[in-house]
């Protein structure tokens, strides 16, 4: 079965380049004001970027995606392994993170970790249990990382350069 590609939102901005960004509602591309939606640069830009992003972090097909309780039963096998025990977790729509940890022990997880591979949704799921213990990015924050994912950097680079995003 053909992966078919995802439909692709195009918003103009004041910006001077163009930029794809994966959103909860899918791949989102913001184009300078100047530029029009239908032209052949757009066009090539859309393109080039969903190849790339099937190379590198596919999205995956709705029968290979992740459920809102698997991921949830990640998050608790993580805790458990970590020796934490979060409050709440939930998972919503988010724009601008991936996911979010309060002090009171909330996780909050974006619904798009439900669309990309595994080991991606693992990465933000180790990555906001760890603020559980360590508030910040520091030292410290780094060291729980790759005791826990040695491949962090690696996980965080994909999300980072091809999806555009990182946990808070």
């Amino acid at each position: 079965m053909p992966n078919k590609q995802p439909d692709v939102r195009i918003h103009k901005q004041k910006r001077r380049s163009m930029v794809m960004k994966i959103t909860p509602v899918g791949p989102v591309v913001f184009i300078p004001e100047f530029l029009r939606e239908d032209s052949p640069l757009v066009r090539k830009f859309i393109a080039d970027a969903l190849e790339k992003l099937n190379a590198q972090a596919r999205l995956l097909p709705e029968d290979e995606q992740t459920s809102a309780d698997e991921l949830r039963l990640m998050v608790f096998a993580w805790a458990a392994k970590m020796g934490l025990e979060p409050k709440r977790v939930q998972i919503r729509d988010m724009y601008r993170k991936w996911g979010s940890c309060s002090s009171a022990g909330n996780i909050t997880l974006n619904r798009a970790l439900l669309r990309v591979d595994r080991p991606l949704a693992e990465y933000v799921v180790v990555h906001e249990l760890v603020h559980m213990r360590v508030f910040n990015h520091g030292k410290e924050f780094k060291q729980m990382m790759s005791q826990y994912l040695p491949d962090w950097r690696e996980r965080e680079a994909i999300l980072d350069k091809v999806l555009g995003g990182k946990p808070d």
